[in-house]
């Protein structure tokens, strides 16, 4: 590649801020750092705008040097003329702060081609948008894969595996209740980096260029259209009501100030909502305190304070629920105490992010169809993925018809369904989930760009049922403030209003026994407490969660005066709570069925039953 023609220009001195490439009333001004040693020579390559035919290369100067920066402003060139690259060293790189790369634009695509960097001068119309704005405590998050989403050759979109796929998909999210979709990496990372055997890095935790949309999804494969989608995608979802999360996964020579300057553009440019990043300490810190994001929602892995928001934009996200979680659902002893604390589990200045799967784990049809991961066609023995999955195959390993292997699983998804939204953490679904998505036992898809990772969505109508389950249970999450509330409960009533705003019960009301045989407990949470939080008081909630084999008896407290429990649901479809009243208060009890999450509501009592029930004379067994 050497230089076909001569064109003239002229050159000097530039802006050293900010970093990139930028049209200014001079010209166009180029900024780029320069790592290494102080005498490393630093040249700006252009090329003929869409080739890799080379213009010219200019050498950056000794005055152009800012401490660790050259920048240069060029004078007499267009920028819809040429596409740019540095050479820094002996080597040559696409600018880490451009805006639009001619990347790959075949996703697995390896061709070898250089890829360059181009001025983008951004003319999209964002119409007014505005940002949705929604608590972390009235969140349903959704997490997905921009391809995988929609690629499955049944999903029923016009653009398979594309942004433009997720508009087509916006009815479904709202159906489902989503307020926010978290998007696995959606910038241009090489998904060919470091991979053998024709694998690609499916999932994009890899290196890449930060600043854009991946060119792959996009429908029409090029750098503008890329932005163009993405931001089309962005408004739609605002205008539904939903925001947008991003996640990123940067290299380990990535600076905390690039990684700042990388979430300020998707904010400011692109207009997102959230940002998914596990984070040290002091990156954590110096984000979570930027002024430019400070209402911007921040995922890590944890946050030890917030001095500095005026509200909770905070979030904490671990596998600490999901693995509790998930041993507590398949009956494994001693996990009362640790479930009861993380259904409680909330901070005053961060939000816990809870969640039975992610990409990098069982999805939760397959957490509850296989003892032991399935990773073999990833090409590493199985020796790859986490071993720790706490799953249980319910008698079965793997698909099966055996009608009372696939009634327990079913059953055992609603229960985890319950566990997840019925805890005072912000959900977080791991997209297929709500209806039986499985990747075949396989924990650990990073590099399966097939069915395997893709979402089927034939099964939203086969598993219809659960779907529609998983879509009331989101829906009486959201109907009732009591169950996501900004701070943390107390266990007490700590404003007279008459019972603790949440309270533990176990064979006896007003207690938890922890002993490590038990597999049962029942929580109350008193409506009247929504007042906390600016809320109208609402009706009480008493959730009875048992894991056991067997049917337990659990102590139930008044619902109130004048008021009595109704059944709002059961993940056993055929019972009816059974309140067996004893001789005092404390006597109450009701019956929950094996391996069963049951949920009651309180109501104003009948006329005539309301001196019965509040002194609990009527003993004997009723129907609630």
């Amino acid at each position: 590649m050497t230089k076909s023609y001569e064109i003239d220009y002229k050159v000097k001195v530039g802006i050293p801020m900010p970093l990139g490439a930028m049209k200014t009333n001079d010209g166009i001004n180029f900024a780029v750092m320069v790592p290494g040693k102080e005498d490393t020579r630093c040249s700006i390559i252009l090329y003929r705008k869409g080739t890799l035919e080379i213009v010219t290369e200019i050498v950056f100067t000794e005055e152009m040097k800012f401490g660790k920066v050259y920048a240069m402003c060029i004078q007499g060139i267009a920028i819809s003329e040429f596409d740019y690259n540095y050479r820094i060293g002996n080597k040559v790189i696409t600018d880490p702060y451009a805006k639009m790369i001619n990347g790959t634009k075949i996703f697995g695509e390896n061709d070898n081609k250089v890829k360059t960097s181009a001025v983008y001068n951004d003319k999209f119309n964002w119409d007014g948008d505005v940002k949705p704005t929604i608590e972390f405590s009235d969140s349903i998050i959704y997490k997905l894969h921009v391809r995988g989403f929609t690629k499955h050759r049944y999903s029923k979109v016009r653009k398979k595996g594309t942004f433009a796929g997720i508009v087509e998909r916006i009815d479904y999210l709202k159906s489902l209740g989503v307020t926010m979709v978290e998007l696995m990496p959606a910038y241009e990372f090489n998904e060919n980096s470091h991979m053998k055997n024709g694998k690609v890095n499916y999932w994009g935790y890899t290196d890449a260029d930060y600043l854009m949309p991946k060119v792959a999804y996009s429908s029409r494969k090029d750098g503008k259209s890329a932005i163009y989608e993405f931001k089309s995608m962005v408004k739609e979802l605002h205008k539904n009501n939903i925001e947008v999360c991003m996640e990123f996964s940067f290299d380990k020579e990535i600076t905390p100030n690039y990684m700042i300057d990388c979430f300020r553009h998707w904010v400011i440019n692109y207009h997102i909502d959230g940002i998914h990043c596990n984070m040290s300490d002091d990156i954590r810190g110096a984000i979570s305190s930027d002024p430019y994001l400070a209402d911007t929602k921040i995922i890590s892995y944890g946050f030890e304070n917030d001095d500095f928001s005026t509200h909770k934009h905070l979030g904490e996200s671990n596998r600490v629920f999901m693995n509790i979680a998930r041993k507590f659902l398949k009956g494994d002893e001693g996990q009362v105490n640790d479930m009861a604390f993380r259904i409680r589990y909330n901070k005053d200045f961060a939000a816990p992010v809870n969640y039975f799967a992610s990409n990098d784990t069982f999805t939760m049809m397959d957490m509850v169809s296989y003892a032991v991961k399935h990773n073999e066609e990833n090409g590493e023995y199985n020796k790859d993925g986490i071993e720790e999955n706490y799953s249980w195959n319910c008698g079965y390993e793997g698909e099966t018809k055996r009608k009372s292997v696939v009634n327990l699983r079913w059953r055992q998804l609603k229960n985890a369904i319950c566990l997840l939204m019925l805890s005072q953490g912000t959900p977080m679904i791991y997209a297929g989930d709500e209806f039986g998505n499985s990747c075949g036992g396989n924990n650990n898809p990073y590099c399966q760009d097939n069915d395997t990772s893709y979402i089927d969505w034939r099964l939203a109508k086969k598993n219809e049922k659960f779907l529609e389950f998983v879509k009331k249970v989101i829906e009486f999450r959201k109907a009732h403030n009591i169950l996501h509330m900004e701070k943390p409960m107390q266990l007490k009533d700590y404003r007279s209003l008459g019972m603790p705003d949440m309270s533990f019960h176990s064979d006896k009301t007003w207690s938890l026994e922890y002993d490590v045989l038990r597999r049962q407990f029942g929580v109350m949470l008193y409506g009247k407490y929504c007042k906390i939080a600016g809320k109208e008081p609402e009706e009480n909630i008493y959730m009875a969660f048992n894991m056991h084999w067997e049917t337990k008896h659990l102590g139930l407290p008044t619902a109130g005066k004048n008021k009595e429990w109704k059944q709002a649901f059961c993940t056993d479809e055929e019972y009816s709570a059974e309140i067996e009243d004893g001789k005092t208060k404390l006597a109450r009890t009701i019956k929950v069925p094996p391996r069963c999450v049951l949920v009651l509501v309180s109501e104003d009592a009948p006329e005539t039953e309301k001196t019965e029930i509040k002194g609990y004379k009527n003993h004997g067994r009723k129907k609630a």
